[in-house]
Formats: C-alpha cells, structure tokens, sequence
C-alpha cells in the first residue's frame, strides 16, 4: 500500500552545512522513496538541486595532495598558461603529458596572496594534457580554482558540418551550418535581437542540430565522452541544468518566393520559445509534439535569415542518481511532473543522470513551402473480409487547408502502389476540409490480392508507396504527402481478462523487448535505428515496447516497419513510485494528439498503454482513451502496462532455468522479464579503464552491474561461482559469463511456450555501454542471450522443458505442420551418446507439443549434454543443445525466499574437457556496399567443442567490425560434426579493409581466417 507524506523540518538557527541527513522511521514500513526536497531561508525558496546560477570552479574533495588536468585533444604547442584561484595552492607544480600517465614538472607553484597566476614560457611545451597539482592549500579549506587558460597552437577545431541540399519537395533541413548554443547566462540580448541577420555570435559553442545542448558540447570537445568510465561525473550538473540559446543564419533560396513558407521543429526538450528575423514566432511545449508556424510574412527568399530559439529548462529536474557497487539508486524522480519529457534522464537503474535531462533541439528544424492548399494528417485504415484476405478496403481520411482569403478549387490526387485515385475539391476562402475516400467512393480502392504486412515470422513486411497531391486549377502544385503504409487488420479481444492480439485474422505472439532510450543522449538516427530494429527481427522478436513514450523518432516506427516488429506505444508516465503525475494536464495532451497523429499510419502500430506499472490519472486515462477513439479507431488502448488484461513486474535477476518454466510461464502478456546479460570482452574494454575492469567494483556499479537492486548482480556472481567455480581475471569471467546470458535468457522465452502468450524482455536494447537488460550492448556486439533469444523465438522450435522434463515442439507462428520428426539423444562429456530418441509427430500453428518423455541411464558424466532435432523428412528444421549437470546443489541463491533451488548448476566438470582443433575455413564475397561471409565448421576430433564464437575483423587491424548479422553464434559441435555460419555486413564499416573472421571457443584456440 503506498502512503505519501509531506512532512517540514524547522531548524532553530540557520544551517550552512553541505550534508544533512533524515532518519525515517515507521511500523511495517517496506521502503521509503523520496519524491522531493526544497531547503527555504526566511520563507524564501533556496535552489540547491541543482543550482541554475552558475559560476564555473573546480573544487577539491580534499585539502592533501589533489589534481585537476585539462585535455587538449591532441599534443599542442603553447607557451602560457593562467589560474584563477579562489583559494589557492601554497605548493604544487604544472605538469605536462602526452598520456595523462607519465607527468613532467613545467612550472612550480608557490604560496601568494594574488589569486591569478600567469605564467609564460620561453619556448613552446609540448603536450596533450596539462594538469595543476596541489600538495599544499593555502586554505585549511582546501583548493578552489575558477578558471585554467593554456594558449597555444594545435589540437582539434570543431568545425560545422555543410548544410544538407534542399530536397526535390522543397524541405530544407536547418542542420549543420550556422548553429550556435549558448548558455543563457552568457547572453544579454533578447530573442528579438538574437535573431537578427548579423548578430556576433562568433564565441558561441558550435552546436550539433538535431542534438541535446550536451552533446553539442561533447562534440565540440568541450566534455570527455559521458558513457565511459565515470565520466558522467565529471560533467556540471549545474552547468547544463540552464535555459540555453540556439542561433543560425540562412539563405533562403529564391524559388520560395511567392509560395507560403513554414517553419517546422520536429522536437525540442522541454520548452521552447522561438524568434525569426527579429520578431517572435511562437512557442512549442513538450518533448513529443510539433511546431510548425506559417513564416511566409517573416522569411525572405534571396537572402540571410537569422533564426534564434531559447530552450527552457525542465522545472522539475530532480535529484542526481549515483549508482554503486552496491546499489543502483532509486529509479526516476520530480522530472515526471514536466513530463511529457525525457523523465528517463532523471536517472534510473539501467541509465545514469544525464546532465541538462536531453534538453536541446533534438529532433529535426526545417523550412518548408506550399501554394495554397495545404495536405495536412493523412489517415490510412485497412479493413478485410476476414478470414479472407483476398481483398482489402483501403480507407483514406485527410485534411486539406486552405491559406488564402479567396474560393480556390482543384484535385485531389493520389495513389496507393499501383492504384490511382482523384477527387475534386473546392474550399472557401480560409476553409478546412475533411476528405474521405474510400471503395465506396473510389473503387480502385478495393485492392486485389493484397501484399499482406506482417510481423517478422508470420510474413513479410510488405509496404506500398502512398502519395497525396493536390493540384490547383491551373495544374500547379500545391502539396505533396508522401509515406509508406501497409496492409494489415488488428484486432483484439479482452475474453477473461486476458488481452489476446490478432493481425489479418492469424493470433499475434510479441516477443521481443521494452526500449527505455534509443541512446542515453539521443544520438541516434536513422542507420542506429535500422541496426537495433533490424537485431529485432534476426532475433525472430515480433514486438518493441516503447517503454514510457520515450523513443519519439520517425525513424524508429519507420524501421519497424520495414523489418516487421510491431510496436506496443506507452505515454509518458513512469510507475507511480519513480515520479509524480504531469503537472500539465492540457499540455500533457497535446502532445498525446499529435504524437497519435503522427505514428497512427505506421502498420507496425500494435497497441497503446497509458502508464507503466500503474494507472493514469483518471482525467488523463479518459482522455486518452478518447483521442485515440477519435483519431485513430482500430487500435487498442490499455491503461496499465503489467495489471489487468496483461500482467508484468520482472522478475529482473539471474535465476535458473528451471524457475521460469515453474513460476513465470504467465497466462498473460506479460510485459517485464530480464536479467543481466554480461558484455564481450572487447566490449569491456570500450567502457572503462583497464584498471577499473577488475576485480568488479565501483565502475561496474556505475554501469549498472550493482549487488542489491532489480539487477541483483550478487545472484549472477553467486550462479558463476557454482556453475564454474573461481575465477581469477576477468577475460576468463566475461567469456564463461556468456553461459549464464544464453541459459537464462534461452530459458525465459522456451517458459513462455506454454500459454504462448507473449514476452517483453527487459530490456531488449541498450542505452548506454552496461552490463544489464540488453540482447546487444551499446556497441551493437550481439552477446550469447543474443543467440539464445534467437533459438528460443524460432516460428518452430525444439526444446526441452525442465519441470516436466520433455521434449516440446512449438508452433507460434510457422502454419500447419505435418510429418515431423523429433530426436533427442543425451550425450557425456566426451560426447559418447548414452540414450536416444525419436518421434513423429505434426505441428499447429499456436501449438505446443509434447513428443517425448525424458530418461536417464546410469553412467552419465557429472555434465553430460542434451542435443534435439526437428526435422521434415532430411531437412533440419530447428535443433537445441542444453549443458547439465548431473550433481544436486544444497547452494541457496542468497535472499531470494520465494526461489532459491539451484538443481544440476554445477558445470564445473567441463574445466577437464581437452583441447580441441578445430577445422574451419572461410568464404569471403563482396556484393556491392555489403560483404558476405560463409564460415564451416568441423570438429574432427572424439570430443566435444563447446561454446564456439565467431568474430568478424578486419583483416590487416584485426580490430573488430560491428554491427554483423550471425545467422548463428555461441555454437558447440559434438565429434564429427559439421556447422556452417553466415554473416553479412556493411561495407562501409570495413574502412576499407577486407574483413576476416575470428573463431575461438571455449576449449579450442584463436583461429584467424
């Protein structure tokens, strides 16, 4: 039961203390979240989290020896350097380095009562890095430095990337170019000014567009890159948490003149307002919704244009989050008040805070014209006569706008694929139309034969091109639409409290995984989104869940519908418990209107939800449920994401095989299930220092891999020290950590088989480089749970279910299969087959079969194999290979009272295998701006190889090529046989090397073919 307080704490006299400390106490209280906390002096608010007044210092934790260095990005020449103290250093020296390792005194300090140093050099220092070290402060209070100049010559510029070209429809994307940002604080002028062609900006920072305002200062190298290491933390928090100023001038080309010209922002963060040649335009409020002001009066074709926007800080920020070896914090905060927002910047416990919460320009900023009709919020719907899907009635809805004072008539014309279509259409002066067409009106529009959209295994992703033109009297244009859309029906039934999903009339399964952030800065665009989208669907995933509304990009759902995963769409609201209710109804809403009209024509479109983990508020959840009905009828809406028709709520840690089968094969959707999933060691190595990676420690805490919290990393550390026994480096433990991350995950789909209800990992996809919740990590390196994913959501599948110890073939989506044969054998650790089997059998679709019941002859090794077939006459249709051991545990999993048996875990055996070589070889073909890689396998020897791993290289570097798609990988092959992998990758990421590949396994050695 929650229970919310609100609770002020007097001080007799005023405090200046930087700590304080609350002890809560109360019976039968669970946990205690703090929402919020607001210091005052005199009845008078003091802002303290953060602070907005910025002043820029360093200070030290300390007042012994401490450092402070400044990277210059490359080894420069200078020859003066300035300090500005607040308190100062009385000894200490400036040092130089070239690797921020090995240090050269240059310049000593000593003790003064100036508080600017100003040193000159007689000739030019070298070096990349110049660090003050302090070993004496002047100040029992230790070092305060305000500001550090090195003046030289050298090291990287940021430089504006070239304006893109206007496209063939007249749109000219405002990227690149002449952007700049600018703190507030920084800035005396006014918008009005600011907006001015000529405006002397030239000290700005170089701003990326579409980007946060953080990211622009990374990409200006004025930040170290906040996903490694702990450089989160080295990042202001104040700083960025500021109303900041975006510029950028011009030329408007003169083939705009006489047409309307529009303005458009496809997304800013959190509120913005906007000024155009000195005049203020508007405003845009909320992170999901759009802006578009007519600026036809205000643009001037031919010339310099100047364009000024001040984004508006969120008004609730909330407190830092700062994960720990232990502990991952508490998820989310006060941010939820502003939502819509990116309430995920907060911080939560598989994200760290992101400095400034995304605020920026971080969608697209474009012009665009018209004549004077415009097309506005095209609508497609499909219905059909199901069962029968021979035919399909395309349903057309749009609205057109007429801009001028006067009668204007034309045609309305259009196609769908092939079919063509037009309608006459005359508007009143200033008139708003509402168009519809239909086979009614429009015969053409009762298709023949469809191409059906379907999800990936149930079809292909079909789509038609679809346009919308409008043409005046005198056959001049005046609007184009343009967009994809496919041909499908969804419907949905809520029979018994169970929500059951259909598409074109066949039962829809999701599985697949929740999105928290496409990218923790919002880095991504549109390759980003094909690759994770595309690892989607090679992984036989069917849905994304777009966990509280926070992935807002077109080509997210743009990408989904080109590689067939359907899309469950949250609203921007966290748990109850990670943040409270938007403080903005009306805006909240506004933003939910145009988000629906912008993604309702996507076929990918599967469901909508209002909260996660809770209900909306009930003005909201009405509301919701109302525009939906309005604007996009066809599609269903549930207010709560794991109550109710579906259910959720993890669990989130590393457990046996066995539990899932037990305890988690739900009856429902269900919409949250994980466990960590440890990187590659390559991996590693991109996200933190050699030093931090071992023994696990702080580093891995702060990226995510903390002992208590959902993630439970003491569960995973627990299972490695039975299923493998001690480990004594960390190469060793991320590689057999692979193990863990294909069982576990294999397992928690291979449960869902029973109901066939439907999974949601959490999470599929990362935001950052982590440790946890992820198929992939940041890098786009597919880890084992990649692969097992992979098996487990095969169409058909084999597999064996551990609590009713059988072999299941299961059918989610693969049609009526007949003439089946399933075979399992149980092989030793020296691969010697010890039993086997077989049966017939045929296959439904949405079926799940047992075929055959598990025995156990004596002598079985103390690990000893399970290798299963499913086969169609001599084709192989799916196999599965599981490791067990024979030996009971008395080990408990530590604190976990409702589960904690860890039966057959101890693999330990597997240490005694031999080493094997194994035979393979390569074939390597380019085909155009892609390269394909056909790798065989062949183990010749009388033992198994286990665990084997593909990597593909380029070949002179041998560094790694991401992103690959493996048809297969993390493979073990019995004595004699044979396996062949696939792989298939773009040119583009060679940089200009041929690639080669890499095979190691878990016993045999590093091959390079």
């Amino acid at each position: 039961r929650l229970r919310r307080f609100n609770e002020s704490i007097g001080l007799q006299t005023p405090s200046g203390n930087r700590f304080y400390r609350v002890d809560f106490k109360a019976p039968n209280v669970i946990i205690w979240n703090i929402g919020g906390m607001d210091f005052y002096h005199s009845d008078n608010h003091v802002e303290i989290a953060p602070s907005h007044i910025f002043t820029s210092a360093w200070m030290s934790a300390g007042n012994e020896e401490e450092w402070v260095y400044v990277d210059l990005g490359a080894v420069c020449k200078f020859d003066q350097i300035n300090l500005y103290w607040i308190r100062r250093a009385a000894v200490g020296s400036i040092q130089v380095s070239d690797d921020a390792s090995e240090w050269k005194d240059i310049q000593d300090l000593s003790a003064s009562e100036e508080l600017t140093d100003e040193f000159r050099f007689d000739s030019p220092i070298e070096g990349r890095y110049v660090r003050v070290l302090m070993k004496e402060p002047a100040s029992s209070k230790g070092y305060l430095m305000s500001e550090m100049e090195v003046f030289g010559r050298g090291g990287p510029v940021a430089k504006p990337k070239p304006s893109p070209a206007i496209k063939d429809n007249g749109r000219m994307d405002l990227a690149g170019g002449a952007w700049r940002v600018q703190r507030e604080s920084l800035v005396s002028a006014e918008g009005e000014t600011l907006s001015m062609p000529g405006f002397q900006d030239s000290n700005w920072v170089i701003a990326t567009v579409p980007g946060t305002v953080l990211i622009s200062y990374r990409n200006a190298g004025a930040l170290p890159d906040p996903n490694y290491g702990d450089n989160q933390l080295m990042i202001s928090e104040s700083f960025f948490y500021s109303d900041f100023w975006y510029r950028n001038e011009f030329l408007v080309p003169d083939s705009y003149e006489g047409q309307h010209m529009y303005i458009n922002f496809d997304g800013i963060n959190w509120k913005a307002e906007v000024f155009l040649n000195g005049r203020k335009i508007g405003r845009v409020e909320g992170a999901f919704t759009r802006g578009q002001f007519d600026v036809t009066n205000i643009l001037i074709p031919g010339q310099k244009n100047a364009l000024a926007v001040r984004i508006e800080k969120n008004a609730n920020p909330g407190n830092i989050k700062e994960q720990t070896t232990l502990s991952p914090d508490k998820n989310g905060g006060a941010l939820g008040a502003d939502n819509p927002t990116y309430h995920a910047s907060i911080g939560w416990d598989w994200i760290p805070t992101i400095r400034g919460r995304n605020t920026g320009i971080w969608n697209d900023v474009y012009l665009t014209v018209s004549g004077s009709v415009t097309i506005e919020n095209p609508f497609i719907t499909i219905t059909l006569p199901l069962p029968d899907t021979s035919q399909a009635n395309v349903n057309i809805e749009v609205t057109l706008r007429n801009h001028e004072p006067k009668v204007v008539s034309g045609v309305l014309h259009g196609h769908f694929g092939e079919v063509v279509f037009k309608q006459p259409v005359t508007l009143e002066a200033l008139d708003t139309q509402n168009i519809k067409l239909n086979p009614s009106t429009h015969p053409a529009l009762l298709l023949q034969n469809p191409k059906l959209w379907w999800p990936t295994g149930y079809g292909d992703p079909n789509l038609y091109d679809v346009e919308l033109r409008f043409e005046s009297e005198d056959k001049t244009v005046s609007d184009v639409k343009s967009f994809q859309s496919g041909v499908r029906q969804m419907t949905y039934s809520e029979e018994g409290g169970i929500l059951k999903i259909w598409i074109n009339g066949r039962r829809f399964i999701g599985r697949g995984g929740n999105w928290g952030f496409p990218e923790s800065n919002l880095c991504y665009r549109g390759r980003e989104y094909d690759i994770a989208v595309r690892y989607h669907s090679d992984m036989n995933f069917t849905m994304i869940r777009n966990w509280v509304g926070q992935t807002g990009d077109d080509e997210f759902y743009e990408a989904c519908d080109r590689h067939g995963i359907m899309v469950w769409q949250d609203f921007w609201l966290a748990n109850p418990v990670d943040g409270p209710n938007p403080d903005d109804n009306e805006m909240f809403m506004r933003n939910v209107e145009d988000i629906v009209l912008r993604i309702r024509n996507h076929p990918s479109m599967a469901l909508y939800c209002g909260r996660n983990e809770g209900n909306p508020p009930e003005v909201l959840d009405t509301a919701i449920r109302k525009i939906i009905r309005k604007i996009h009828p066809g599609l269903h809406y549930i207010s709560n994401s794991a109550f109710g028709v579906v259910s959720g709520g993890g669990h989130y840690r590393a457990l046996p095989a066995k539990f899932y089968f037990e305890t988690r094969a739900t009856t429902k959707l269900h919409s949250e299930m994980g466990m960590p999933n440890i990187v590659t060691y390559e991996s590693l190595k991109k996200m933190m220092p050699d030093s931090a990676m071992w023994p696990q420690g702080r580093m891995w805490g702060l990226h995510d891999f903390c002992m208590e919290g959902a993630q439970g990393g003491e569960f995973f550390l627990k299972m490695m020290d039975i299923n493998f026994g001690e480990i004594n480096n960390v190469k060793d433990w991320v590689s057999l950590a692979q193990w863990r991350n294909y069982e576990g995950y294999r397992a928690m789909f291979e449960a869902q088989s029973k109901h066939r209800m439907g999974l949601l990992l959490w999470m599929s996809h990362p935001a950052w480089p982590s440790f946890v919740w992820q198929t992939y990590d940041y890098y786009f390196e597919p880890t084992a749970a990649y692969f097992a994913c992979k098996k487990a959501s095969e169409p058909l599948h084999i597999q064996w279910n551990p609590l009713s110890d059988t072999i299941e073939v299961v059918n989610y989506s693969a049609g009526n299969v007949t003439g089946l044969t399933a075979s399992v054998e149980i092989r030793n650790l020296d691969g010697t087959v010890q039993w086997e089997k077989s049966a017939s059998l045929e296959s439904t679709e949405d079926s799940n079969v047992p075929c055959i019941k598990m025995e156990y002859p004596s002598g079985l090794t103390d690990v000893f194999f399970l290798r299963l077939k499913l086969a169609k006459g001599d084709e192989i249709l799916s196999e599965n290979f599981y490791w067990r051991g024979l030996d009971k545990n008395n080990e408990k999993l530590p604190g976990y009272w409702f589960y904690n048996e860890l039966e057959e875990s101890n693999y330990q055996a597997l240490h005694n295998l031999p080493k094997v070589d194994l035979e393979s070889s390569t074939q390597v073909e380019r085909q155009g701006d892609k390269w394909f890689l056909i790798t065989h396998l062949n183990n010749p020897s009388e033992h198994p190889v286990l665990m084997v791993r593909l990597k593909v290289v380029r070949e002179k570097s041998g560094d790694r090529i991401l992103p690959v798609l493996y048809s297969d990988n993390y493979v073990s092959l019995m004595p004699g046989e044979q396996r062949t992998i696939q792989m298939e990758l773009e040119n583009a990421d060679t940089r200009g090397e041929k690639p080669g590949v890499v095979i190691t396994g878990f016993n045999t050695g590093e091959v390079l073919e």
